[in-house]
C-alpha cells in the first residue's frame, strides 16, 4: 500500500468516525425531546372536584362580573382616648374618707360603690358611686384622709378610643365626616367612619379626622400609631374579582376556573386594587365560574400531582 492510498483510508474511517458521532448526538437529542414530552403530557393541567370535596373543603365559586374598586387616601394618626370614656371622681361634698372600696386594676360596673365619705357639715355618711363601667386606673386617697376637693379615683373604659387622623390641605377638600375609613394597626384592621373634622390645636399646618375605633379586644393601645385609608370614591372596573382568588404558581399569576368538575388554573394580569377587589384586566371572561374562596387548596392539590403525590 503506497502513501496516498494509506491516507484516503485513514480520511475514509475519520469521516466514518465522525459520521457516527453525529448519529450518537442525533439519537440522544431525539430521546431527551421524547422524555421532555413525556413530562409535558403528564404535567397536570386542571384539578378534578366533586361538589361533595367542595362542600368538605369550603372551597366556593362565583361568577365573574364587573365591580367597583374603592378609591382612598392614606393617612396616619395615633391612637387616643375617648373622652366620654375616662371619669375623675371627686367627693359631692367634701369631708373624711371613711373607705375607699377599689384599687387600681379592679373592673367595676356603673352604679358599684367605689368609696365611702364622711361630711364634714352633717356628720352623715354617703357613698360614692362609679358612673360607668370600666376599671379603675389611678387612686388619689386612702382611708382617714380629708377629700378636699381632690380627685379620688379615675374609673376609664378604654373599650372605645379614638384614632386622630392628620388631614393635609391637598387632602382636604376629598374628605368629609361619615366617610368610611380602613384602621390599620400592624396587622390588625378594622372598619369605621369619620364622626368629625377640626383644626389642629395647636396651629399645625393640617386638619385632625376623629375616628371611633372598638378596642373591646384591648389589641389597639393607646399612644399607637395607625394608618387611614379614608375611602374618597369609587371606580367601576369590567371585571372585578375577590383578592382571596388570586394565587401564584410557578412565577405566574393565577386564578382556578371551573368547568364541571374540572378546576384550571388560568393565568390573568391584573389592574388596580382596593383592599377587596382587584380588577381583571385579561386572563378570564364575565360569567366564567372563579373559585373565591379557599383556592390555594387547590394549587396544593395541583402541586402534589405534579410532584406525584396522589394521596
Amino acid at each position: 500500500m503506497n502513501t496516498s492510498q494509506f491516507t484516503l483510508l485513514t480520511s475514509a474511517r475519520d469521516l466514518l468516525g465522525v459520521l457516527a458521532m453525529l448519529l450518537t448526538l442525533l439519537f440522544a437529542t431525539v430521546a431527551l425531546a421524547d422524555d421532555d414530552d413525556e413530562e409535558a403530557e403528564e404535567r397536570p393541567e386542571y384539578v378534578v372536584l366533586s361538589q361533595e370535596r367542595m362542600l368538605e373543603h369550603d372551597i366556593v365559586t362565583a361568577s365573574a362580573a364587573s365591580g367597583s374598586l374603592s378609591l382612598t387616601t392614606r393617612t396616619f394618626g395615633r391612637i387616643v382616648h375617648d373622652p366620654a370614656s375616662l371619669s375623675h371622681i371627686r367627693a359631692r361634698f367634701d369631708g373624711v374618707v371613711k373607705r375607699i372600696m377599689v384599687n387600681i386594676g379592679d373592673k367595676v360596673e356603673k352604679g358599684d360603690t367605689l368609696a365611702i365619705i364622711e361630711s364634714n357639715e352633717s356628720l352623715n355618711q354617703y357613698s360614692i358611686t362609679s358612673p360607668m363601667s370600666g376599671k379603675i386606673i389611678a387612686r388619689h386617697a386612702n382611708d382617714g384622709e380629708l377629700t378636699n376637693g381632690q380627685v379620688l379615683l379615675s374609673v376609664a373604659n378604654y373599650s372605645r378610643a379614638i384614632a386622630q387622623l392628620a388631614i393635609f390641605p391637598k387632602q382636604r377638600t376629598h374628605i368629609a365626616a361619615d366617610m368610611e375609613v380602613t384602621l390599620r394597626l400592624e396587622e390588625l384592621q378594622q372598619q369605621s367612619s369619620i364622626s368629625h373634622i377640626t383644626s389642629s390645636p395647636d396651629d399645625k399646618p393640617y386638619s385632625i379626622a376623629f375616628v371611633n375605633v372598638d378596642n373591646g379586644s384591648g389589641y389597639w393601645p393607646l399612644g399607637a400609631m395607625v394608618e387611614g385609608y379614608i375611602q374618597i370614591g369609587f371606580q367601576e372596573v369590567n371585571l372585578a374579582l375577590p383578592k382571596s382568588s388570586i394565587q401564584e404558581l410557578d412565577g405566574q399569576t393565577i386564578v382556578f376556573v371551573k368547568e364541571g368538575e374540572r378546576f384550571y388554573p388560568r393565568q390573568v394580569k391584573l389592574g388596580n386594587t382596593d383592599n377587596r377587589l382587584v380588577e381583571i384586566v385579561k386572563g378570564v371572561q364575565i360569567g366564567q365560574q372563579v373559585v373565591v374562596e379557599n383556592s390555594y387548596l387547590l394549587k396544593a392539590d395541583l402541586l402534589k400531582m405534579e410532584a406525584g403525590d396522589d394521596d
